[in-house]
């Protein structure tokens, strides 16, 4: 009797064993479960990670994908801080690009326009006509032998027209008168200097405009030079040499297209700086752009981990 209650018994109990058994399995494996469902929601971030999910908004894409809102910022700057509600950023990119470029099209706008003024300025204040005149002069005066004779009969008995100075190119064939200043010195009062540095430019060359109103050289083709000096009634070989003290100073129309020059030449360097912060704000915009994305998607990895954390001390503590 003794044995057939031992053997109840031992039966019981294994079967509750087996059952508690079975429902610790049960919860454990609900558990982990759900651990390994947490898991799947751990999705790595990477910088290079440009590839939109085609199931999802362009505005959607620009708050999950830090790829996609760097493009937007690059394309428009602004443009991936506002899908993220970055509004005061946005704000200030979109703004910094509106004004720039405003700002570098009216100084590009107004360059364009003073060098236009100042190429019509030349049409009527410089000829060649008159620095040939000049050349000749200067040269025979100081008997140089520089083939100043070539030039003389190409011009002889032609005069600047200063209302249109672009047809006195018709007189002066270019190629005489670079051979005459390749071989002409600067004469000053107590010595001989280096030749002439320059060989006039084509004309309506960027490079034509710039050195007539730059170097000491090309001011007897201006037209109040040619007025006093060239063509004075008086002529004498001290009215054709150089002496570097103020003497021969160049007359104002020299000055006036100095001025004019540097006027639209300084404009279009304040476009061309302009255009380039316009550049780096598209950069900086970019990057923010992409970085504010990475650090929202690096707050929710860690909140990820802290609740698979929760979860493995729960499954301990049990």
């Amino acid at each position: 009797m003794r044995i057939q209650i031992s053997l109840v018994l031992a039966l019981l109990a294994s079967i509750s064993f087996s059952a508690y058994a079975q429902s610790i399995s049960s919860f454990n494996n609900g558990i982990f479960k759900e651990s390994q469902q947490a898991e799947g929601i751990d999705q790595p971030v990477h910088i290079s990670d440009f590839k939109a999910n085609s199931n999802s908004s362009l505005l959607t894409s620009s708050r999950e994908n830090p790829g996609i809102a760097f493009a937007a910022s690059a394309l428009i700057p602004g443009a991936g801080q506002a899908a993220n509600g970055k509004w005061v950023r946005a704000g200030v990119y979109f703004a910094t690009e509106v004004v720039g470029l405003i700002y570098h099209l009216d100084r590009n706008a107004k360059a364009r326009e003073q060098e236009k003024a100042y190429e019509q300025f030349t049409h009527n204040n410089w000829s060649v006509v008159a620095y040939a005149e000049w050349l000749v002069n200067y040269s025979q005066l100081h008997s140089l032998d520089n083939d100043w004779q070539s030039l003389e009969a190409e011009i002889l008995g032609d005069d600047p027209n200063w209302e249109n100075t672009r047809e006195d190119w018709n007189q002066v064939p270019i190629s005489t008168l670079r051979n005459v200043e390749d071989q002409t010195p600067f004469i000053f009062q107590d010595r001989i200097g280096s030749n002439f540095s320059h060989e006039l430019p084509d004309y309506g060359s960027q490079q034509y405009y710039e050195l007539i109103s730059k170097y000491y050289q090309y001011q007897p083709g201006w037209r109040d030079w040619y007025t006093e000096i060239t063509s004075a009634q008086n002529q004498n070989i001290s009215m054709y040499r150089y002496f570097w003290n103020g003497e021969d100073e160049p007359f104002d129309l020299f000055y006036e297209g100095r001025n004019r020059a540097q006027e639209f030449n300084q404009n279009y360097r304040v476009a061309g700086n302009i255009l380039k912060l316009l550049v780096v704000n598209h950069i900086v915009s970019a990057f923010d752009a992409l970085f504010t994305v990475q650090l929202k998607k690096s707050r929710i990895e860690t909140e990820t981990n802290l609740m698979k954390l929760e979860q493995f001390s729960i499954t301990w503590h049990f």
